[in-house]
């Protein structure tokens, strides 16, 4: 018994997996496959591949098996078991196999329809890096129907005539499901999703009693990676099928948590105010369109690994180059599933420049990425990049005044402190470790450089540029802090 689901965005799939048994589960990493099952079993309950391919499932039963099972009738559950799916298939031991050999979410569809064998009750999400698709699983009726949102499922149909057909035959799988799909309306990054599968947040979806959850895993298609938890009290373990292995398959039960670029991608929407800077910057793109009226050559520096880019293709009237210095950001931006949208450029944004071309330049936590020996050559850049009336908006971080060095460090540390306190109210824990490191990087001026107001827009008025508009985002109080601004910038 499970509830499984999807987040359209993140692009990630989740299992909180329930049994009524005690079984023992280990994770399996192969070089181009990862994937979730119990101890000595034939089939996995979640597993991703290299190709981005992945699946979630939850068996459908009977409501007499459900009945039995709840009251802890193991013996007779079993015998009930035993007779409802008396020649039928388990349709994941397919599924499995599959995903082992590296298909598309495409090709295993079209395999388990040309199985034509006869299937134990199954709610599948199948899904890749373009496409999702839910599968209904019964006997010889395989509905299969493609995934436009988010999405929950749990332990009935909504299709197929088998199993619970209203909340009085089984009234946990329909409270489950009415919970995770509230659930998905909150899942802003990946540690939201961490949060709501387990408890304190999430007792209806990390259950106890005669069904319990032996575990919870979370699935990022993206980057072919596992996060996985055996205990509502632990963190979640990323498992990565990058991790060299000895022999054909190496078992996991616990691994360390780490910060990498893709689990930056997943968290660092979860940022105090990084979703409301950016609900800023789309009025004014749009504002700054109503007035142009039509297509917007636009340059977004400092892309990474598309955080905005992926907001920013939402504009069909945006036609975007995305520009990004490290080779690794590069490729994931190449890789995106919505990469025709956009061209990538790799290039340095203090000198990469066509003079007058772009309408619009925009960047969001990008600029404090350039050395304060830079600043005005940067801002130099900008201005000889926009046409004349272009604009530059920026969403950025931006520190207490201070006056020398020592005064830097010392608003730097009451900054990334503040933003680390909110954090931790919201239980983001490895946004807590992010923000960390970005302090340390501020300290030793690594790769970090934040600038106060009044140096920030000394640098941008350097080269000619013309303060349009200034927002703080947040925080309003305490007021020495510094926080979250949007600036709109415009060449004369």
């Amino acid at each position: 018994m499970c509830t499984i689901g999807y987040v359209k965005g993140l692009n990630l799939l989740f299992k909180n997996r329930d049994k009524n048994c005690l079984t023992t589960e280990v994770t399996v990493i192969k070089p181009n496959f990862l994937g979730v099952k119990t101890e000595n079993a034939d089939y996995y309950s979640c597993a991703v591949n290299r190709k981005g391919c992945a699946f979630v499932s939850a068996a459908v039963n009977t409501p007499i098996w459900t009945r039995l099972a709840s009251q802890g009738l193991v013996d007779q559950a079993k015998q009930q078991s035993l007779k409802e799916n008396e020649g039928l298939i388990n349709p994941i031991f397919f599924i499995s196999r599959y995903i082992e050999e590296e298909k598309t979410a495409n090709e295993i569809v079209e395999k388990l329809l040309d199985t034509r064998k006869m299937f134990m009750g199954y709610n599948v999400i199948l899904s890749e890096r373009e496409k999702v698709f839910h599968l209904e699983i019964y006997r010889d009726q395989i509905r299969v129907h493609k995934v436009e949102d988010s999405l929950a499922v749990t332990n009935h149909f909504k299709i197929l005539s088998h199993g619970p057909k209203n909340i009085d035959e089984y009234p946990n799988s329909f409270h489950r499901l009415d919970y995770a799909r509230k659930m998905l309306g909150n899942i802003v990054c990946i540690e939201d999703l961490f949060k709501h599968l387990r408890p304190p947040e999430s007792k209806e979806l990390w259950r106890n009693g005669a069904f319990y959850t032996l575990s919870s895993s979370i699935l990022d298609v993206d980057y072919q990676t596992v996060y996985y938890t055996s205990h509502p009290e632990k963190e979640y373990a990323r498992i990565s099928s990058a991790v060299p292995v000895q022999g054909e398959e190496k078992l996991f039960i616990e691994m360390s948590r780490y910060i990498d670029l893709p689990t930056y991608h997943k968290i660092e929407r979860g940022h105090p105010f990084y979703e409301e800077m950016l609900t800023e910057i789309h009025k004014q793109i749009k504002e700054f369109h109503s007035i142009i009226g039509e297509n917007l050559n636009t340059l977004e520096l400092g892309s990474g690994t598309g955080i905005c880019s992926n907001e920013l293709i939402n504009h069909a009237f945006l036609n975007l180059d995305c520009l990004e210095i490290d080779e690794n950001c590069c490729n994931i931006l190449r890789n995106h599933p919505e990469a025709k949208k956009f061209s990538v450029i790799r290039g340095d944004a203090i000198y990469y420049c066509i003079p007058n071309k772009y309408d619009l330049i925009i960047s969001t936590f990008a600029h404090d990425h350039i050395h304060f020996d830079n600043r005005f050559d940067f801002s130099k850049n900008i201005h000889s990049n926009l046409k004349k009336g272009g604009r530059y908006i920026v969403g950025c971080e931006i520190l207490h005044y201070f006056s020398n060095e020592n005064e830097r460090k010392k608003s730097l540390f009451r900054y990334h402190n503040h933003i680390i306190d909110l954090a931790l109210k919201e239980d983001r824990v490895q946004l807590c470790e992010l923000e960390n490191n970005a302090l340390k990087s501020g300290l030793n001026l690594v790769g970090d450089f934040k600038r106060h107001e009044a140096m920030f827009e000394e640098e941008m008025s350097s080269s000619g540029m013309k303060l349009f508009k200034k927002m703080k985002i947040g925080p309003f109080e305490p007021d020495d802090v510094g926080g979250v601004f949007v600036y709109v910038f415009e060449k004369n």
